[in-house]
């Protein structure tokens, strides 16, 4: 079974989409920042595009929006939210390595650590070829990951936590970290409560930690310029040693 097939109706259901519509609030502020063109109809590709909620709040916004996740149930999940709030998505089941489109988009999205889960740099790399070549002339790519400090302490200092607990729902968050490899492993264990019995289940979610100069060597090779890298969109915040995350803007 993929990551996310069993997660994604308590992922969908819980507090994670709100970090996707909160990103999709400060989207024009980052576009006025960076002076990404905003007029006339832009299409958007939101890669690894999840339960929707980017989607949905970028396509309530008039953009013509298409998102592809590889997960089949991320994308019902979607395709229902989208119908909820009536605005028109294609959402496709597509892996990011195996984009299929060519010149199409003036911006690509990838967001919260999603690219974390290719684990070696050739998957990196062949996912930031297929985007370049998905966006059109002068287009723009936006996206975030986990850094190496993120993976391999920030996410070490919590390493058993509780991040839901209610009368019917609990979900443990288990972290580890292997330094040789570079993989974070995040264990989620959650148990659903059923009339008066408790299922559990689990997933295993495998992260790597790239390097900032493998990343950059990455889109550079894809023909991407870097406009900037963040340590924090909101306020924005210059990259530092000690940033959990990074947020790249960038050129084709």
């Amino acid at each position: 079974m993929k990551t996310y097939d069993r997660f994604a109706k308590i992922y969908a259901e819980s507090h994670y989409p709100n970090l996707s519509q909160a990103v999709a609030e400060i989207f024009p502020t980052v576009m006025q920042q960076y002076k990404i063109p905003s007029n006339g109809t832009k299409r958007l590709l939101d890669v690894a595009c999840g339960e929707g909620s980017f989607a949905v709040s970028m396509a309530k916004k008039g953009w013509n929006v298409t998102g592809i996740d590889q997960s089949e149930e991320m994308l019902r999940l979607a395709r229902h939210r989208a119908s909820q709030t009536k605005v028109k998505i294609d959402f496709i089941n597509q892996d990011m390595r195996f984009i299929d489109f060519s010149s199409e988009f003036d911006i690509a999205t990838c967001w919260f650590d999603s690219l974390n889960y290719l684990i070696t740099n050739d998957d990196l790399q062949s996912a930031f070829n297929n985007i370049s070549r998905a966006l059109k002339p002068n287009g723009w790519f936006l996206f975030d990951m986990n850094t190496v400090f993120g993976l391999a302490v920030t996410w070490q200092k919590n390493s058993c936590a509780v991040e839901q607990e209610t009368p019917d729902l609990l979900e443990l968050h288990r972290t580890s970290y292997n330094y040789e490899k570079r993989l974070a492993c995040l264990k989620i264990t959650w148990f659903v409560k059923v009339d008066d019995k408790w299922e559990k289940f689990e997933e295993k979610h495998i992260e790597r930690a790239f390097s900032i100069e493998e990343i950059e060597k990455c889109l550079e090779y894809a023909g991407f310029h870097i406009v900037d890298k963040l340590g924090r969109l909101d306020p924005f915040t210059p990259l530092q040693p000690n940033s959990s995350r990074v947020w790249f803007i960038a050129r084709k």
